[in-house]
């Protein structure tokens, strides 16, 4: 019988109940949350919305710096700069998580999608359980997610440069001198990160 793990799991079978998040106060992190199988909501204007409240909310609550994100259909990727005292990261998306999924829940709810699992979790249709996390190292990390997280719309064949998609914080850095307004037109960003 065919085992259903990984055979990587056979050379290192600790490795998966090992896995820890790493918690540190004042760190940065890149985060990407996917919706729930994949669905194209997160542009949708009420997801937008409720997205937008979600995030004031949580940062009038427990704050945090945004300094970069991009919106797709169906994931987010985000940069955030925790408070030198508070490591909490998971508590701030779990609560952003909820934040939309009660917002939004008479309009994208899809009863179709509850799992057993779901339902005796109470969870909605909405978002992946999970989300994927990457603690920022150094300045040349920063800058290798700062350029994958801007350049991920082309990746997916959005927009042909970051410039031409309105969702993300691109702008922002091209006015800053940061980013070229042509950046990412006919560029291969070759890096793989986790998380999609």
């Amino acid at each position: 019988m065919r085992s259903a793990h990984h055979p990587f799991l056979t050379i290192y079978p600790n490795l998966v109940p090992n896995y820890r998040r790493s918690y540190l106060p004042g760190g940065t992190y890149f985060f990407t949350l996917v919706t729930h199988q994949l669905r194209p909501l997160l542009l949708e204007p009420a997801f937008l919305q409720a997205l937008r409240a979600s995030f004031r909310e949580v940062r009038r609550q427990l704050p945090f710096d945004l300094p970069a994100w991009v919106l797709l259909p169906d994931h987010l990727h985000a940069l955030v700069v925790l408070p030198r005292n508070d490591p909490d990261y998971s508590l701030r998306i779990l609560l952003l998580k909820q934040g939309v999924s009660q917002r939004c829940a008479p309009l994208f709810k899809d009863p179709k999608r509850l799992s057993a699992s779901r339902i005796k979790r109470r969870e909605s249709t909405l978002w992946q359980r999970r989300f994927w996390e990457h603690q920022i190292r150094d300045e040349s990390d920063l800058e290798l997610h700062m350029d994958y997280l801007h350049y991920n719309l082309v990746k997916h064949g959005l927009a042909a440069q970051a410039t031409d998609w309105p969702y993300s914080t691109f702008h922002r850095y091209v006015k800053r001198g940061l980013y070229q307004p042509d950046w990412g037109r006919g560029v291969t960003f070759s890096v793989e990160l986790g998380g999609e």
